[in-house]
């Protein structure tokens, strides 16, 4: 069961039929991502005057805009349809102040690529880097850390070299390559090392913390943490001393430390929110949700969701978004609200499928588990939590391992259905939650265990 059939006969086609966008459409929307002499040579003699490896790198940042989406492998003006936003530009033609500074930030970053020198060059590249991250546009995002790390080795410039190592090991943490994204942020702090970048350092060994407190090696994870907070405080770089404290934050509340947890998490997001940092806030207010969640506190919880959904909605920060929704989508689910429920976990699968996350796709196959269950569908509720749990075996996070089968396993026995496998995944789940420190929710599974 690949897509959710929502209740009430509501019915999502899976293959929306678009017709292929024309050459003219095409060409209206090209012209915005163009720079200067590229647009006259588009306005004299049409597309093909304009260099091909700028007509394909253009084509590109517009499937990133959103404006169009690729269909075969046909000439440019036959195998791309218009989206949504792409038809309402071609239709208004807008004036590019009158954009959202998001999508034109994006545009100037595409537009200035293409007649950089080298010297210049890298720094659009970094800047185009960077919008893909947030955009989650992963894909381009490695194209372009290959660009940079290219010129960067050839420049003999080890600052773009350490650049395009981080971001490459971002794209791999999208994608929940682990090992590959680990190796990328040691090849970055090596290079960073060597460029004298301390701020570099410090935000890498952050994000290999991220990494070990995914695995499950909380020890590594507070000790990439700490000193990522070591070398913020030495540098007096207070934005990554809050992102360090977050991120302590999540591993206290997996090891059963709240309240630790809870003020650091609150510091965090007042800080992001008084310098206004709205991105950053967002990643706050979901791992604030997370806390609240983590104790059964729905409401209060689902405040937070809906905060960083509306939040990560303005800012385009979609792997936030995502991630939101899934958490939304849960707690509606376990309240048995279930019709934001399907919304949202709905949203969210759409998100991650085109990133392949498979450890947020865990957690939303397991939302449809749950929501089935509620619904009195036991059959298709265990079959979501058994995909649940096979995605969640395959991301390698193991916090989402044990959620995944305590979920299915809590089903079985309410259901008083195949007690045996209940208590097998139950005791996966107790003995998951032991070994990544978390003995809150291993005694919650072994209560139940007890009790089967």
């Amino acid at each position: 069961m690949e897509k959710y059939i929502y209740p009430r006969g509501r019915f999502i086609a899976l293959f929306p039929l678009r017709s292929m966008a024309t050459r003219t459409e095409i060409d209206t929307l090209i012209f915005y991502v163009l720079d200067e002499p590229n647009r006259q040579l588009l306005l004299k003699n049409g597309l093909g005057s304009v260099p091909w490896d700028v007509r394909v790198s253009a084509l590109r940042g517009l499937q990133d805009l959103g404006w169009i989406d690729h269909h075969g492998i046909a000439d440019y003006e036959e195998s791309y349809s218009l989206t949504k936003d792409g038809r309402r530009i071609v239709a208004s033609k807008p004036a590019l102040s009158s954009m959202s500074k998001c999508v034109v930030d994006h545009l100037e970053a595409i537009r200035s690529l293409y007649s950089a020198p080298n010297g210049d060059r890298k720094e659009s590249l970094k800047k185009l880097i960077t919008k893909e991250c947030e955009l989650g546009n992963w894909d381009s995002a490695l194209l372009y850390c290959h660009d940079l790390r290219t010129i960067g080795e050839k420049t003999m410039d080890p600052a773009s070299i350490a650049f395009a190592y981080s971001h490459q090991g971002r794209v791999e943490v999208s994608q929940n390559h682990w090992d590959e994204a680990l190796e990328s942020y040691l090849n970055a702090i090596e290079k960073y090392m060597e460029a004298g970048d301390r701020k570099g350092v410090c935000a890498t060994n952050r994000a290999m913390g991220v990494i070990y407190g995914s695995k499950g090696d909380h020890a590594s994870a507070i000790r990439c943490f700490e000193s990522s907070l070591s070398m913020a405080k030495t540098i007096g770089d207070r934005d990554a001393m809050a992102m360090a404290h977050g991120n302590l934050a999540i591993i206290y509340d997996l090891e059963g430390r709240n309240d630790e947890s809870e003020s650091a998490s609150k510091s965090c997001l007042e800080y992001f929110l008084e310098i206004g940092d709205l991105q950053k806030a967002a990643r706050a207010s979901n791992n604030l949700g997370v806390l609240n969640l983590s104790r059964n506190r729905f409401q209060e919880a689902v405040e937070y969701f809906d905060k960083t959904i509306r939040s990560s909605r303005t800012t385009k920060n979609i792997d936030v978004l995502g991630a939101a929704l899934v958490n939304a989508g849960y707690c509606y689910a376990r309240t048995g609200i279930l019709e934001p429920a399907i919304l949202d976990t709905d949203e969210a699968v759409s998100i991650f499928r085109e990133s392949n996350d498979q450890n947020m796709l865990a957690l939303a196959y397991r939302n449809y588990g749950v929501i089935e269950f509620r619904n009195g569908n036991h059959e298709k509720a265990f079959q979501w939590f058994e995909k649940g749990v096979r995605t969640a075996s395959t991301s390698g996070v193991e916090d989402t391992y044990a959620a995944c089968c305590y979920e299915y396993g809590l089903a079985l026995i309410k259901s008083v259905t195949n007690l045996k496998l209940a208590k097998k995944l139950l005791t996966k789940s107790a003995r998951t939650y032991r070994s990544i420190g978390n003995a809150l929710r291993a005694r919650e599974a072994e209560t139940i265990l007890a009790s089967a």
